[in-house]
């Protein structure tokens, strides 16, 4: 019997339902400085919260999108009895023609994204087809589960484009552009401008960005990084590369602690570690068109440690703005912080 006093375990089903709220909350508008320190007190409350979060995150975006799909649209019919995924092929309305109106109130968005957390369905995905090519985007903010026929999978982040096809010896990924973490089963081959991977049985991330070197992290197992036949590499876990674009491969060891800030993101977070300002400011803008902009250089340098969610740029620069002592200038798309 518990002991008077003792507060009850919170259930799997009572999360969910809250995550869903903060979900649609967060959705609606960014937080204020009361209501963000709220959430973050509900996220550290149970580590079970912060992945319910996430999920529903991505499952409000997936019934929304069910609005395509017409009036009579349930939720569930995106899952299979026992409550696996299930492909889902995305119907868009014609251009020339108004979209159909939706029957999805606020109630059934929540019931529908606290069931699908609950299921742990991420998001849409279409199952590659053998010997053919598909395009997989993200938009900006949002993330992609895609289900692999190997047992592989892929989690693509913010404004990512991959192209990925299948033939008799490996799976081909092309990552054109963004961040994606890749789980690999069967033996595979990712291309990222002049760069080759070739992996089996590893965990890994890959980050394509214009504005700086393309960068590998292995999180298990061991990949082999080859630029061209001068310059091959086999990173094992535990292990980065930074691959400038006129210069070697840069090789270091990277904590498991490290890349589990920099996986952050597929909960719907940013984590920081004496970050500088200026760098977290250019994080946030990979995932919002709001932007923080920084006054001057010294300001820029000043360090900034948490999590916060990555949709809500303007809940970390107020926060950031009080822990700095800095002031807070409200711009037409964003905020300039300034000493």
């Amino acid at each position: 019997m518990a002991e008077a006093g003792m507060s009850k375990r919170e259930s799997s089903s009572e999360i969910n339902d809250a995550a869903a709220l903060w979900a649609l909350r967060i959705d609606d508008a960014a937080l204020d400085m009361d209501a963000q320190a709220d959430f973050d007190a509900w996220l550290e409350g149970d580590i079970r919260r912060a992945g319910a979060f996430a999920r529903a995150q991505a499952a409000l975006v997936t019934v929304k999108r069910a609005k395509a799909l017409g009036t009579e649209f349930e939720p569930s019919s995106f899952l299979r009895e026992g409550g696996t995924q299930e492909a889902v092929d995305i119907v868009e309305p014609a251009v020339d023609e108004p979209p159909p109106r939706s029957g999805l109130t606020r109630r059934r968005i929540l019931a529908g994204a606290s069931a699908l957390a609950a299921s742990g369905a991420f998001a849409f995905f279409l199952p590659l087809r053998p010997a053919s090519a598909q395009i997989y985007e993200t938009g900006r903010g949002e993330t992609r589960l895609i289900s692999l026929e190997d047992g592989s999978t892929i989690t693509m982040n913010t404004a990512s484009r991959i192209e990925a096809s299948l033939d008799d010896a490996h799976y081909l990924v092309r990552l054109i552009h963004g961040e994606a973490l890749f789980e690999v089963a069967a033996p595979f081959v990712i291309e990222a401008g002049e760069i080759a991977l070739h992996a089996r049985g590893a965990t890994f991330t890959v980050c394509r960005l214009d504005s700086r070197p393309l960068e590998v992290k292995v999180c298990e197992g061991d990949i082999e990084v080859m630029r061209d036949r001068f310059q091959t590499r086999r990173l094992g876990a535990n292990m980065q590369a930074t691959l400038p674009l006129n210069g070697d491969m840069i090789e270091s060891a990277v904590t498991p602690e490290a890349l589990a800030r920099d996986l952050a993101w597929r909960e719907g977070m940013l984590s920081f570690e004496d970050t500088p300002l200026q760098e977290a400011a250019t994080t946030f803008a990979r995932y919002s068109d709001w932007h923080i902009q920084i006054a001057d250089p010294a300001v820029g340098a000043e360090t900034v440690t948490g999590r916060f969610a990555a949709n809500n740029p303007e809940g970390f620069a107020r926060a950031a703005a009080l822990g700095l002592n800095l002031r807070v200038q409200t711009m037409r798309d964003g905020v300039m912080l300034a000493r």
